[in-house]
């Protein structure tokens, strides 16, 4: 089925939010998807996966330990792409020292990559994200492909620079979604109709009693 890029972004905002991530990071996880989908990357799928692979596993282990250090990782040992994301804006935000960060175990890198785009605009400057089953850089435009777009886990690099050498993706305005994918998405939207309950309070992909994002 085909759909418009502000319906994946409401759909994936939604699901996000259902799974336990506050609203801010449910916002960026459904903008992250609208533009992976819009050149033509599988960011719909990838944020369902995501989402089940990891759903009832507290956020705070699985955000980036200590970002002041050149190497994240995370307590529980899988870091959250876009709880990193969020981070490296952050970063770049504040007009932190620049430096290239390896990011160790991260889940579906896929999902990374809007973050990264993001933080070489506010940064003003050239960045590259290499992971398994990728590569991108962002300069005056976009290049890049991803031979393994779904990859579930991969340590991922973000370092300065460009590559004038990786193909220009193609952009679109609408994304075909197949049933499946849709459905597993619309699952978790559909928590966020429910009344909470004290544990879909305390657990959840994105949530936990520490919760500040």
């Amino acid at each position: 089925m085909s759909w418009s890029l502000s319906e994946i972004e409401g759909l994936a905002r939604k699901a996000a939010r259902g799974s336990g991530f506050s609203w801010g990071m449910a916002e960026e996880a459904g903008k992250a998807v609208r533009w992976l989908a819009g050149i033509g990357l599988p960011g719909p799928e990838v944020l369902a996966n995501y989402l089940e692979a990891y759903d009832r596993t507290p956020h705070a282990q699985m955000r980036p330990t200590d970002t002041s250090q050149d190497t994240w990782r995370a307590s529980g040992g899988v870091i959250c792409p876009i709880s990193a994301g969020a981070a490296l804006c952050d970063l770049a935000q504040n007009d932190a020292p620049s430096r290239d960060i390896d990011i160790i175990a991260c889940a579906y890198p896929l999902l990374l990559l809007p973050f990264v785009r993001a933080a070489a605009e506010d940064g003003e400057q050239a960045e590259r994200l290499i992971w398994q089953g990728g590569e991108f850089a962002f300069a005056a435009d976009v290049r890049g492909a991803a031979h393994t777009p779904e990859l579930a886990l991969s340590d991922a690099r973000v370092e300065h620079g460009e590559n004038a050498a990786l193909p220009l993706p193609d952009c679109q305005l609408r994304y075909d979604l197949a049933e499946g994918p849709a459905e597993r998405l619309a699952a978790f939207a559909a928590r966020t109709y429910a009344p909470d309950t004290e544990q879909s309070r305390t657990s959840g992909a994105g949530a936990g009693l520490s919760d500040n994002d």
